[in-house]
């Protein structure tokens, strides 16, 4: 209910498009939560879809973080690494249930290798082809995103950090074939984050 008079107001404002995020009640090793057809962004999708109908442009985060017990934007090796091509199976099919929910734009933040390639592939087999995707496309390591990992209760298992995968401030030239390549497997939208720290690489890209 919250949801639904939240969004209503926004709409009332002019606000074109809300993104969601995942709070779930259970989360596992391979954060089954984020495809489930009965998970909480699934839900709230095809709640506003019925309720609001095209009034407002509906975005879905797609990642595993919120859902994962270990914290992780991909699934782990026995070792405890990420795991890139094994995520990538699983972001196909969060893409997919967020698509048969109702949503209009995909926005993987993992940064996974390939995240936007295997999206696009599986969305389109299934005739998903107008979804769009909003690519994390240089995502930074950094210190601001802690308010919202306390929002969606996201603790990274044995203290660890996410250097391995997400982007090093200290190299701009990674960052924009990052870029490139997300234009390349069919990135709609870029998005460079933080926003407000990185407004040279905005500018380049």
């Amino acid at each position: 209910d919250s949801l639904r008079a939240e969004v209503g107001e926004l709409i009332t404002l002019g606000i074109p498009s809300v993104i969601l995020f995942g709070g779930p009640e259970h989360k596992d090793a391979e954060g089954t939560g984020a495809s489930d057809p009965d998970g909480i962004v699934q839900v709230a999708l095809r709640d506003l879809r019925d309720t609001y109908g095209d009034e407002v442009v509906l975005i879905a985060d797609l990642c595993l973080d919120e859902y994962t017990d270990h914290g992780h934007c991909g699934l782990l090796t026995p070792a405890g690494q990420v795991d890139n091509d094994t995520t990538l199976d699983r972001y196909a099919e969060v893409a997919v249930a967020q698509a048969e929910a109702g949503v209009d734009i995909v926005a993987p933040s993992g940064m996974m290798d390939g995240q936007v390639a295997a999206i696009r592939d599986a969305l389109d087999e299934e005739e998903f082809g107008e979804v769009a995707i909003l690519a994390y496309a240089a995502k930074y390591a950094s210190g601001l995103y802690g308010p919202f990992r306390d929002a969606v209760d996201v603790e990274i298992a044995g203290g660890g950090d996410r250097k391995a995968y997400q982007q090093d401030f200290r190299n701009a030239r990674e960052s924009l074939e990052e870029v490139r390549a997300d234009v390349v497997e069919g990135a709609d939208i870029l998005m460079v984050k933080p926003a407000v720290t990185y407004l040279d690489i905005i500018a380049r890209v």
